[in-house]
């Protein structure tokens, strides 16, 4: 289900400036396969509806709960988080897959262990972490995770 995916990627909403993707061709590597690239740097987007009325108090529950959390655990938090005025969604949150796309191979990372492992001492104890991202995901409607990548070039 993809909305149990966004709680162990749903480790905190952060505000930040908007990052302009480029679009670029895989190269040729006479020495293997083609690739995307040793400058490519992969993204998983989560877009994310809340159910009607329900945003306001998943806003709260990420900043109260989820972020704490992430800041105990010394997790990283989403590197770019958008709230949208207009369109099907009403959140976007991006987070950089360190890993590369070997990162898609994990049902929980090892970050996500140690983010669930805070977030369950915060609130004092497994049930009560569970009922926490239970009421957070009870105020989802809809979700879709996206994975891509940009382009990142060598520094001068």
């Amino acid at each position: 289900m993809q909305t149990n995916s966004i709680c162990g990627r749903f480790i905190a909403a952060t505000a930040a400036l908007f990052i302009f993707l480029s679009p670029a061709f895989a190269q040729d590597d006479d020495e293997g396969p083609l690739t995307q690239g040793d400058d490519a740097k992969y993204l998983s987007v989560t877009y994310v509806d809340f159910k009607p009325g329900k945003r306001e108090m998943a806003m709260e529950i990420i900043s109260e709960h989820f972020v704490p959390a992430t800041e105990k655990a010394g997790t990283n938090p989403p590197m770019l988080a958008i709230h949208f005025q207009t369109g099907k969604w009403d959140a976007a949150f991006v987070w950089e897959m360190d890993g590369g796309m070997a990162d898609l191979e994990w049902y929980r990372s090892a970050d996500d262990i140690k983010w669930f492992e805070a977030l369950a001492e915060q609130e004092g104890g497994v049930e009560q972490a569970e009922a926490v991202l239970a009421k957070f995901n009870g105020a989802i409607a809809h979700s879709l995770t996206e994975v891509g990548h940009h382009h990142v070039p060598e520094a001068e």
